[in-house]
């Protein structure tokens, strides 16, 4: 049954009404590499505040770059949202009359001129990660303190969330261009007679920039190049954080990529291209380091109340509200109440997550990932403070956003030994996961755990538990359907609507064409 209903507790004084305000570690990056034909494409000088002379000569200016290439991610967190999760079947429109924009993302008709859909801010990140990883060996010589490991780390950090980029955008967008340079201060290029030219960016008019751009020829590509940047930065990215000769916070820690964070996208990656026996052993880093574990249910909700959460965090965007206004729009895109800021824009899907919760009793995140608010359904883990009533103050949206926790390498592993046929492994792991959420293990005498479409089916569910609402769900109907060679998005996104939609829905979503978005380049900057 679905849990009883509950008033609101206002935990705090009210926050006061402030504008989003993100990082500020980065003042002198070129703007994002704009996709359209506008004079103002490079016009705004990138280093008007900091002048190139005075910055990239040592490691603190290197670190406060490394820093700055996340700053653009953190304003995206509501766009994960909708692209994840809004699409796919656990979440519909909480208001009575949905914002248009914001439907065509429950509805899945998405236009191409929706402003939800604008990867801008993906671009920003891979731009500043492209300066980075052509800056980070000439800073390296002007300072002798900076050793070669360090270095080497510095390098990879800013491929791998270049790489993470790219994985974002090509399980989104039907085309999108691969920018592999940095861009801000000059091109090379190949000119029609076959010459290599390098010319400053800004003496090129907008349609020269755009020719630049590689728009790759298939998916497939993007996949490869993808893995094997994650392969590259494995053996270059420093374990439990240990580089730079420091022993970083846990901002720092958690809020920038690692070597833990590596493996586990590499053994995603390898589970998306059908490399099973690489994506188990890739997992196996993450699930036997001692600094991330699956924890206990009662610290599972601290990931989500708290900025940082230690052992459950692989990698996550935080927020430090109390210390310098950081916030994202998840309360307003999640809370029911107006006086706070919300706008209700999404809301759970309450026939869907019926059928996928637990009601055994004890699994906490049954308990936490939704609530009944004043007749409301509400999505509650970026709204609520504790596991009972108590909601964030209004405008302080300093929920952490996470991209992996322990969890997940908990079960890639489990779907990589069930696509390996070791069906023990793959049920073993779906009970450490079971136990550690407060649930009782499943009987093996009494589960069917070698039959493969049924474990598909169970791992997928734990999944959804696990991750409602952290912008997985869609993608992770992909790869189900990947993984059983069925289309398992089509039914399962439509039965969130009523007939005869559904039955619209499901015969638009068999062709796998339309899981992906498109968009016009030109009207996003």
């Amino acid at each position: 049954m679905y849990q009883e209903q509950t008033s609101i507790h206002r935990s705090g004084s009210a926050g006061k009404r402030m504008g989003l305000r993100f990082f500020g570690y980065i003042c002198f990056f070129a703007g994002v590499l704009l996709l359209g034909g506008c004079k103002s494409f490079y016009d705004v000088d990138p280093y008007s505040v900091i002048k190139e002379e005075d910055f990239n000569k040592n490691r603190e200016d290197l670190n406060a770059s490394a820093i700055g290439m996340y700053e653009p991610l953190t304003k995206e967190v509501h766009k994960f949202l909708l692209w994840g999760d809004a699409r796919a079947d656990m979440v519909t429109t909480g208001q009575a009359e949905p914002d248009p924009y914001i439907n065509e993302f429950v509805a899945n008709t998405i236009s191409k001129e929706n402003p939800y859909t604008s990867y801008a801010g993906i671009y920003k990140t891979i731009a500043r990660c492209n300066r980075q990883l052509e800056k980070v060996y000439t800073v390296a010589r002007l300072d002798d303190k900076i050793l070669e490991r360090d270095a080497g780390a510095f390098y990879a950090e800013a491929l791998l969330l270049r790489a993470y980029c790219y994985y974002i955008l090509v399980r989104n967008f039907e085309r999108f261009p691969l920018i592999l340079s940095d861009y801000a201060e000059q091109i090379k290029y190949v000119d029609q007679s076959g010459d290599t030219l390098i010319r400053k960016t800004r003496s090129l008019p907008a349609d020269e920039i755009r020719g630049t751009y590689y728009y790759p020829k298939s998916r497939d590509e993007v996949w490869e190049m993808i893995y094997n940047d994650a392969l590259t930065v494995l053996g270059i990215l420093p374990l439990n954080y240990q580089w730079n000769r420091n022993s970083l916070p846990a901002q720092e820690r958690y809020g920038r990529v690692s070597q833990v964070m590596a493996a586990t996208f590499a053994a995603e990656l390898a589970l998306w291209l059908g490399k099973y026996q690489a994506a188990s052993a890739f997992a196996n880093s993450p699930v036997r380091n001692s600094n991330h574990t699956l924890s206990t249910s009662g610290t599972w909700i601290n990931q989500f109340t708290g900025s940082y959460a230690s052992l459950h965090s692989l990698f996550l965007l935080g927020y430090k509200y109390p210390n310098s206004f950081e916030t994202n729009r998840l309360q307003e895109f999640t809370s029911s109440v107006a006086g706070d800021g919300g706008r209700y824009y999404l809301k759970p899907a309450s026939t869907v997550i019926r059928n996928i919760f637990s009601y055994e009793g004890g699994d906490i995140r049954t308990e936490f990932s939704y609530k009944v608010i004043n007749g409301d359904t509400v999505i509650w883990k970026y709204i609520g403070l504790d596991n009972g009533i108590s909601m964030r103050p209004g405008y302080q949206s300093d929920a952490s956003w996470p991209f992996y926790r322990s969890a997940d390498a908990f079960l890639i592993k489990a779907l990589a030994d069930l696509m390996l046929e070791d069906y023990a492994t793959a049920f073993n792991f779906v009970n450490m996961l079971r136990i550690a959420r407060g649930l009782e293990e499943l009987d093996p005498a009494q589960t069917d755990y070698r039959n493969k479409e049924y474990m598909l089916d169970v791992i997928f569910k734990e999944k959804a538990r696990e991750f409602a609402f952290e912008g997985k769900r869609w993608y992770d109907l992909m790869l189900w359907s990947k993984l059983s060679g069925k289309n398992q998005l089509a039914a399962a996104v439509a039965s969130k609507y009523p007939s005869p939609k559904r039955e619209e829905v499901e015969a638009q979503l068999q062709d796998e064409g339309h899981w992906y978005m498109s968009i016009d380049p030109l009207l996003w900057k």
